[in-house]
């Protein structure tokens, strides 16, 4: 009886731990700033920046952040129309494109277009956002 009680008890804490972990709802929001930062911090590993590409390359993404904050607080706030979030961020992304192609290598450029390829598409069958 007692080992029954015990399991149930073990049971009962390990769904609450479960439950109590953070998921994809809870997810803190990153301002511009951080989310360029923290792009930029990616750029310069993935596509090995020069110390003159990096303050360059974080002001294409900061300006890339701030747009994307602004699509996404539209969508939310108008109805949630996502398809044409989808659309919006994708302008952008070529948009940002455009503009590293100005900064970076062609070595570099070629493993940026290869790393937009190749990163899930939210909302696409088995999409999601890249964790790194």
């Amino acid at each position: 009886m007692k080992k029954m009680l015990f399991g149930i008890i073990c049971l009962l804490v390990l769904s609450i731990t479960v439950s109590a972990q953070p998921g994809r709802g809870n997810r803190q929001q990153l301002t511009p700033e951080e989310s360029a930062k923290r792009q930029t911090e990616q750029f310069k590993t993935d596509f090995k920046l020069t110390d003159q590409q990096v303050p360059k390359v974080n002001e294409v993404n900061l300006v890339y952040a701030k747009a994307a904050a602004k699509v996404r607080e539209n969508a939310r706030g108008g109805g949630g129309d996502f398809s044409a979030m989808r659309e919006e961020m994708n302008k952008l992304e070529t948009q940002r494109g455009t503009a590293l192609e100005k900064i970076l290598t062609k070595d570099q450029m070629a493993a940026y277009k290869k790393w937009v390829a190749d990163r899930p598409q939210r909302g696409a069958p088995g999409g999601g956002r890249r964790n790194n």
